[in-house]
């Protein structure tokens, strides 16, 4: 009988919990990713903060009162951080607190007597430079090579001694056919800016034709950029010099894990995922497995060193930013050395601040791109 009674008890429990899952349903929407949370759908609370906070942005509030404002914004992002950190109710509860806070911005004042209005004009980020094409995307990388092909005088035909060099790219995208390349072409600084700016571009797309011609890359996949005598490597008082900036680079966006890579490349460009708490340097143990992805490689390859660069966005002091910038980079190098006993003396930390980005400070999504870690990982090739 009692065992009987269980099974009562327990199919009541299981249907009552159906039911709360079902009734959960309403508190949810389609999830944005603006506040880097997976899942196809999120809280509604969470997003309805962040849109409360971008209104009150857009009104002008965080330029009227931006002490409250920042408040606002400033618990917008905790409720996030709570949230990610799998605390659903709690952060949700506070993404409610942080989207009154937002919405009882500057309220208005009775006004003594009639002021002139006054115009406010946006202030305007200066144009972007162009980004570089070694920079790597989100949760992507950059595997780069340089083919040490040499161009008779004037003359941009590919010899075909050099098949093998291509090849180091061709093999590569075959075997990887969801990757993209951008060949880059540079000379020394003999000739014109112009001519030399022209021939670089000659060679780049003869290398892509090759490509296409020889190793069957479909053109799409692939793109080519000279840029004559600028980026030397180089000294171009010495002939070594001048070689060593006659040269092509092949720029190579991957989507796949380093593990499958069989021999390092030159060097490889990687994006850390890692989400930072606001004004601090402590790296949360969900992002580990991203750092760890460097820490394997570089215990693979025992000669390979690498640069961990800091980025922020453009909000605080600007030596707040340097700061804080170097503080993440290198607490991701002590980690690498405690945890993966790489020697320090292969490493070395970078903070950057907000001086190179590589999206406009005036959207979440474009603050979201500045704030980043890269591991620059340069390979030293024994032949």
């Amino acid at each position: 009988m009692k065992a009987i009674t269980s099974k009562v008890v327990l199919i009541s429990v299981v249907g009552i919990s159906s039911m709360s899952m079902m009734a959960g349903c309403a508190n949810y929407e389609v999830n944005t990713k603006r506040g880097n949370i997976p899942g196809h759908y999120i809280r509604y609370e969470m997003q309805e903060a962040d849109r409360a906070v971008e209104a009150a942005r857009l009104a002008g509030k965080d330029k009227t009162c931006p002490v409250e404002y920042k408040e606002a914004e400033d618990a917008k992002n905790k409720a996030y951080d709570v949230f990610r950190a799998c605390h659903t109710e709690e952060g949700a509860a506070l993404a409610k607190q942080a989207t009154a806070k937002a919405n009882a911005l500057c309220p208005p004042t009775p006004a003594v007597q009639q002021q002139p209005l006054i115009t406010v004009v946006p202030v305007l980020e200066t144009p972007l430079e162009p980004v570089s094409a070694a920079e790597p995307a989100p949760k992507r990388m950059k595997y780069c090579v340089s083919l040490d092909i040499e161009f008779d005088i004037n003359k941009s035909d590919i010899r075909s001694q050099y098949h093998d060099e291509v090849a180091k790219v061709g093999n590569f995208m075959q075997k990887y056919p969801t990757t993209t390349a951008v060949i880059e072409g540079y000379t020394d600084d003999v000739g014109s800016e112009e001519y030399n700016l022209q021939l670089s571009q000659q060679r780049s797309e003869s290398v892509v034709n090759t490509l296409v011609d020889k190793f069957g890359i479909d053109r799409s996949r692939l793109s080519a950029k000279g840029y004559g005598k600028a980026k030397p490597i180089a000294t171009n008082v010495t002939n070594v010099g001048k070689q060593k900036n006659r040269r092509i680079d092949a720029i190579i966006d991957c989507a796949i894990n380093v593990k499958e890579i069989a021999s390092p490349p030159q060097w490889l460009s990687i994006n850390l995922n890692i989400e930072f708490a606001t004004d601090s340097a402590e790296i949360s143990p969900s992002y580990y497995g991203d750092i760890n992805t460097v820490g394997e490689y570089m215990k693979k390859y025992p000669t390979t060193t690498a640069i961990i660069e800091g980025h922020t966005d453009n909000v605080g002091n600007f030596d707040q930013n340097m700061k804080l910038s170097q503080q993440r980079a290198e607490n991701v190098v002590n980690y690498l050395v405690e945890n993966f006993g790489i020697e320090r003396t292969r490493l070395s930390a970078k903070g950057y601040g907000s001086t190179r980005r590589v999206a406009y400070n005036n959207t979440p999504e474009g603050r979201q791109l500045n704030r980043r870690i890269n591991a620059i990982i340069d390979s030293v090739i024994i032949k």
